[in-house]
């Protein structure tokens, strides 16, 4: 999915109380580099939504045991000082990954932004034309406060709030193999600091989408 596809909103006419920021990221360390530096700002959890295509249904133990592999072992100077610390100690298991209220995945996908984010889920993304996509989700409980306003409704995808213009171009980037991030900001500021920090963890796509605008003239 090309940034052409993906529009970036900048400027409303309208009053805007808030803001949803979305991106896509090709790979998993990606997006634990931008969700890892929302978290440093202090923020709560709440604003943040996301989707992670995994290879199949979670369900099944040799897809688990794929997205664990290669999702969960640590590489670069981590692995070296991993394997100073304790040489002999085996990955974590499909079942040592369940913690709380996240689906077993979670954690092979963030790791210990798990419990920041909480209530991580399964759902599947309809794609036209080509077969539903199975994610780790997780709802953006601030769109949902927020009313949602400009946002579509009916799937996975909106849930985590992708506005309904952009749900088609939003699905095939995830049956491609793309990762999505949300955040919602009630605050131009953080909503542009947010935008920064996609881009910095190298979003291959970035909008920001106007949620509740009234239509009295912005002052």
């Amino acid at each position: 999915m090309s940034t052409a596809v993906v529009r970036h909103v900048t400027r409303v006419e309208r009053t805007v109380r808030a803001c949803v920021i979305g991106a896509t990221f090709a790979t998993i360390s990606q997006v634990q580099q931008a969700l890892g530096a929302v978290r440093a700002t202090g923020t709560a959890g709440d604003i943040v939504g996301f989707a992670i295509p995994l290879p199949g249904d979670p369900k099944d133990p040799a897809v688990a045991a794929q997205v664990v592999s290669a999702m969960i072992a640590p590489r670069g100077i981590g692995a070296w000082f991993m394997n100073v610390l304790d040489p002999h100690k085996p990955l974590p298991t499909y079942s040592e990954q369940v913690s709380g209220r996240n689906v077993p995945l979670a954690h092979a996908v963030l790791g210990d932004l798990t419990n920041w984010v909480g209530a991580a889920g399964y759902m599947r993304v309809p794609v036209a034309g080509r077969d539903p996509v199975w994610i780790v989700g997780r709802p953006n409980h601030a769109v949902s406060v927020q009313g949602g306003n400009g946002v579509g409704r009916g799937d996975a995808l909106v849930t985590i709030g992708i506005p309904a213009a952009q749900l088609e171009a939003f699905r095939g980037a995830i049956a491609d193999g793309l990762c999505v991030v949300t955040t919602c900001e009630t605050d131009p500021g953080r909503a542009e600091r947010d935008a920064s920090i996609m881009r910095r963890a190298g979003a291959k796509a970035v909008f920001v989408h106007p949620l509740n605008a009234s239509h009295e003239p912005a002052s």
